[in-house]
């Protein structure tokens, strides 16, 4: 089965105290894979298998709507929050790049590319001038800006694989200049481990193990084993996958995401295994986090009521082929709509 890579974050998703995850995650997420191989080759090497990753205890502060505005969006799962908080980010702190990296996610779940060439560029832009004052934010941040515009050169005209490829190798060569100035630090600890789990799931031959021993050593931890579910759940250790999200969710009950994702490997699980147990405390999780619908991406709910109904028809031994199109459909009937529902399906 194949899952969004959300934050959803997916953009964004496309995020130590700040992150820009979401810009990463979309950004890498929505990438041709006709380039993978190519992408590959640009990654830098492996560390030594002996290597030992730092504690995560460096902190950056940010501006208080851009910090309200990452607890909205990753601790608590409510966009809409998040976005007022980001509105007002754009005008209280211009000269943070996190401003314009967060701000992304909601124009590229809209379609609105040129919108995020902008704050792609703004991004780089601000993390130039950042440099100055804090040169590992100011590398890290160029990387994440260009991984934008990289999403962006994917999206116009049919995909610019080559322009897209030359900026995917600036991204890497601004994070690991970034890692020799701060290794320690907690915020690119996070951003890092998120890109290489990202690679590790759409690349041949990358390490998603890798991926997840970067993200033990990130913060916030509730985002960090967020990633760490996920490399577990593709691994197909699920056993890990669920110490790993009911971590998170220990740390953000509140957030209809993390419940979405627990309720998503009980469901593998109980298929994979025809544990009807399993199946049905799927169904009921996927009933939880739907009931918080207003509060998330579009994109998301559609995965909510996907899986939710490939859970009730593997339960009742029947074809799941009725259980996709929901996310066209959702946008048909609430047109512009990036964030809740104005008409809302009925669960059946």
């Amino acid at each position: 089965m194949k899952f969004k890579f959300s934050l959803q974050a997916t953009l964004a998703l496309v995020t130590g105290a700040v992150l820009a995850q979401s810009a990463i995650l979309s950004s890498i997420n929505h990438l041709n894979l006709n380039i993978a191989p190519a992408i590959a080759a640009t990654k830098p090497a492996k560390p030594n298998s002996n290597m030992v990753f730092p504690a995560p205890r460096t902190r950056t502060k940010q501006g208080s709507n851009v910090e309200r505005a990452k607890e909205a969006m990753f601790r608590d799962g409510d966009y809409i929050k998040a976005k007022e908080y980001l509105d007002a980010a754009l005008k209280t702190e211009p000269n943070e790049p996190l401003t314009y990296a967060m701000s992304t996610l909601y124009p590229f779940s809209a379609g609105d590319y040129e919108r995020v060439k902008d704050y792609g560029e703004k991004t780089v832009k601000a993390a130039e001038k950042l440099t100055k004052t804090n040169a590992m934010r100011g590398n890290l941040y160029q990387g994440v800006g260009l991984a934008i515009l990289a999403a962006y050169e994917m999206k116009k005209d049919n995909g610019g694989a080559l322009g897209a490829l030359s900026k995917l190798q600036k991204v890497f060569e601004f994070i690991d200049k970034a890692k020799k100035l701060e290794p320690n630090n907690s915020e690119l600890n996070l951003i890092k481990g998120y890109m290489d789990l990202l690679l590790a799931v759409n690349v041949p031959f990358s390490d998603t193990n890798q991926a997840i021993e970067q993200l033990q050593n990130a913060e916030p931890r509730y985002l960090a084993l967020r990633g760490m579910y996920i490399g577990h759940r593709d691994l197909k250790q699920y056993d890990k996958a669920s110490v790993a999200i009911n971590a998170a969710l220990r740390l953000a009950p509140q957030n209809p995401e993390m419940t979405y994702y627990k309720a998503q490997l009980l469901a593998i699980r109980g298929r994979e295994q025809k544990n009807d147990t399993d199946l049905r405390e799927s169904i009921k999780l996927f009933e939880v986090a739907y009931q918080k619908r207003n509060r998330l991406l579009l994109s998301t709910i559609a995965q909510i009521l996907s899986e939710r109904c490939q859970a009730k028809t593997a339960l009742a031994r029947t074809s799941s082929d009725g259980c996709y199109g929901f996310e066209a459909q959702l946008k048909q009937d609430n047109p512009n709509l990036v964030v809740g529902l104005t008409k809302i399906p009925p669960l059946n």
